[in-house]
C-alpha cells in the first residue's frame, strides 16, 4: 500500500512536470518587441519565497505547487515583460487567487480574465497566469494579451468555479465581491474578522464571502463547507461564543461592528458579518439556509 501510495504522488509530480514542461514550451520567443530574457525559472513550494517574499503566502493558501516564471526582456534597456504562471491545488484554488483582485476591465481569455493598466491576470484549469509590464512602454497591452491568449491556449482543462457560489443569493449582490478561499488570513484581507480562527477555516473547508447592497443596507455572507457535521457544529458553537456572546438564535448587534449572525445545517455554515441592519442580516441567513429565496431582492 506504501509503495502505491509512493507511486501515485511521484505520478503526481510528472504530471505536474510535464504540464509545466508543456507551458514552459508554449511560451514565445519573441513577442513584439520583447525576447526571452534567459531560461525560465520553476519554483516550488519552498523556493518561491525567494521569488516574491510577502505575497507567496497569498498563492501557498490555495495549495500552491509550482511557479513557472519567463522574463522578456525589452528593446533599448526598456522595460521588461514578466509571465507567471501558479500552478494550483484545484481549478477552484485557481479561480480563488483570480478573486484575490479584480480591479480592471474584462477581457475574453481563459475562464476568466482582467486586464489593467500594465497587469493581465486570468486563469483556466488549476492555472493563474499573471502578466505584467515592468514599466510602461508603447506596444506593452498588445503583448500582455498575446502571452496571456497563448499561455491560456496551452492549457487543456477548462476548470470549473467553485459549486458553492451557485448557493449564493443573488438579490444585492456586489459585482466583483466574490471571494473563495480557505484560511482565516484571506477572509481577513477582505473583512477583517478576527486574528484569531474564530470559524475553524483549514485547507479542509472551502468558503465564499460575498458583499450585498440592498434597501435596508448593506453587509456580507459568508459560505462554509466543513468536512462533517462535528466540525461545523464545533466552529458554529465557537463563532457564537467568542463573537455573539454565546447566541445563535437571530442576529446580534456588535455597535460600531454592524449586525451578526450565523446559523448551520449539516456540514454547511452561513455567517452574515456587518450588516447595516438587523433585517437585512435576517434576509440574507434565510435565504442562504436550505430551501430559502435566492432571488429575493
Amino acid at each position: 500500500m506504501l509503495l502505491a501510495i509512493s507511486l501515485v504522488g511521484c505520478g503526481d509530480r510528472r504530471a505536474g512536470s510535464r504540464s509545466m514542461d508543456a507551458l514552459r514550451g508554449a511560451l514565445p520567443e519573441t513577442v513584439g518587441g520583447w525576447s526571452k530574457d534567459g531560461p525560465a525559472q520553476l519554483y516550488d513550494q519552498d523556493s518561491i519565497y525567494s521569488y516574491i517574499d510577502g505575497h507567496a503566502e497569498v498563492y501557498l493558501a490555495y495549495g500552491m505547487r509550482r511557479c513557472l516564471a519567463q522574463r522578456y526582456g525589452g528593446t533599448a534597456e526598456g522595460p521588461g515583460i514578466v509571465v507567471d504562471i501558479f500552478e494550483l491545488a484545484t481549478p477552484a484554488d485557481a479561480y480563488g487567487v483570480f478573486t484575490h483582485d479584480q480591479e480592471g476591465e474584462p477581457t475574453a481569455i481563459g475562464n476568466d480574465a482582467l486586464l489593467r493598466h500594465g497587469w493581465l491576470s486570468l486563469w483556466k484549469g488549476p492555472y493563474f497566469v499573471s502578466v505584467y509590464a515592468e514599466g510602461e512602454a508603447d506596444g506593452a497591452r498588445a503583448a500582455l494579451l498575446e502571452l496571456g491568449t497563448v499561455v491560456a491556449a496551452a492549457i487543456p482543462e477548462a476548470g470549473e468555479r467553485p459549486g458553492l457560489l451557485a448557493d449564493l443569493p443573488s438579490g444585492g449582490l456586489v459585482p466583483r465581491s466574490v471571494r473563495y478561499l480557505h484560511d482565516q488570513q484571506t477572509l481577513n484581507t477582505e473583512l477583517f474578522l478576527s486574528e484569531d480562527n474564530v470559524l475553524l477555516l483549514s485547507p479542509e473547508t472551502t468558503a465564499v464571502v460575498a458583499r450585498y447592497k440592498r434597501e435596508n443596507g448593506s453587509g456580507y455572507l459568508l459560505l462554509v463547507d466543513y468536512p462533517d457535521v462535528q466540525r461545523r457544529q464545533r466552529a458554529e458553537e465557537e463563532f457564537a461564543g467568542r463573537m455573539l456572546g454565546g447566541r445563535s438564535d437571530g442576529p446580534v448587534d456588535l455597535g460600531d461592528g454592524g449586525w451578526y449572525a450565523v446559523a448551520g445545517s449539516g456540514g454547511r455554515l452561513a455567517v452574515v458579518l456587518d450588516a447595516d441592519s438587523s433585517e437585512l442580516a435576517a434576509s440574507l441567513l434565510e435565504e442562504a439556509s436550505p430551501g430559502g429565496d435566492h432571488d429575493e431582492t
